[in-house]
């Protein structure tokens, strides 16, 4: 992209690498936007705040927002002083943010602390909404909250590189594996579907889930294949599925996450089942790359018809693969990143 080089841009994320929020949205972009002459550094929140990290913390984020043309907060809603700070130093602020912050997550509802804090939190995003130049959203239902206060908003799905995804190429017969690649706090979705999955199971022996995550669920009655994810492998734990699950509460919270599971999934041509909340009705295509399941009744369908189906789950998953080529693929999103990046710094 013509006017790019040596356009400086500080990213100031909510974690590192080994965490997917801020991998996918900044971490995986970075060398697409280095070939295209960008200079970016990166400085994650530390793990462990003490006051000793946060000094040090602030004073290394106000040095890269002076070193920069362009700082961008991924997820990290700041104090208002710290904002102002930054923002004194240098006004070409990006928010960008993967999930519905101002919400508390399903697994914390019970918690009065947890409500306490996302009331906070809630007030300090949207004070970096109104004095951000513009806020990039992962999906249209982030975005649309952020338009209330925010003046520019742009929607860039959370996307994969599609070097690091390549399709499966084997499938099996029987036995038929259901999969579910993520972080464990999350295996509260399952809730739902249980029952959808006990009877699945009752009706046919060809069929057992895979959880790939920090730690193995304990559901009863339900054939159980346990993995710990690994950093950069991915690719390797996607192949060993023939279907990608996708349940989700119908939360808050939920509608605001922004389905990069089913993105994964259909990334190496997997068919994806999931709970027709948020934004897995941007993401999946029913019928054509997937099936979206708003009951038990209808999960126990879209899964026995999958299971049953070899030639649906290639079909089905050819599409997807070839839906996140043009639509949620860093390839296809790197350049519109790097207009914005581009728009702010020279603006």
């Amino acid at each position: 992209m013509r006017g790019c080089q040596g356009i400086k841009v500080a990213f100031l994320t909510r974690y590192d690498r080994s965490r997917a929020s801020s991998r996918v949205r900044v971490y995986d972009y970075l060398p697409h936007l280095q070939r295209m002459g960008f200079e970016c550094r990166v400085l994650p929140l530390p793990q462990r705040l003490t006051l000793a990290t946060k000094v040090h913390y602030l004073l290394k984020a106000l040095w890269l927002a002076r070193w920069s043309q362009v700082v961008v907060l991924q997820k990290l809603v700041l104090r208002e002083a710290f904002v102002d700070a930054i923002k004194k130093t240098n006004p070409k602020i990006v928010f960008d943010f993967d999930d519905a912050l101002w919400a508390v997550p399903d697994s914390l509802q019970q918690d009065s602390f947890a409500q306490v804090r996302h009331e906070i939190q809630e007030q300090r995003l949207r004070y970096i909404f109104t004095h951000a130049c513009c806020v990039i959203a992962g999906s249209n239902y982030l975005a649309d909250r952020a338009t209330k206060f925010a003046p520019w908003v742009e929607v860039i799905p959370s996307s994969v590189d599609l070097e690091r995804y390549p399709p499966k190429n084997e499938w099996s017969e029987s036995p038929v594996v259901l999969g579910w690649i993520g972080s464990a706090e999350n295996l509260v979705d399952f809730a739902p579907i249980l029952p959808a999955l006990r009877e699945l199971v009752r009706r046919t022996e060809k069929v057992y889930v895979k959880v790939v995550s920090a730690r193995p669920p304990s559901w009863d009655g339900i054939p159980l294949s346990f993995e710990n994810w690994k950093l950069g492998c991915d690719a390797t734990f996607l192949h060993s599925f023939e279907i990608g699950l996708m349940p989700l509460n119908d939360s808050e919270r939920s509608r605001g996450r922004c389905a990069f599971k089913a993105v994964q999934y259909m990334a190496v041509g997997l068919p994806v089942v999931a709970s027709p909340v948020g934004a897995a009705a941007e993401v999946i295509v029913h019928g054509e790359t997937g099936f979206l399941a708003a009951s038990t009744e209808e999960w126990i369908d879209c899964l026995s018809r999958l299971a049953k189906d070899k030639a649906l789950r290639i079909r089905l998953g050819k599409a997807g693969r070839s839906r996140v080529e043009r639509l949620f693929s860093i390839q296809a999103n790197a350049p519109k990143l790097a207009s914005i990046l581009r728009e702010i710094a020279l603006s």
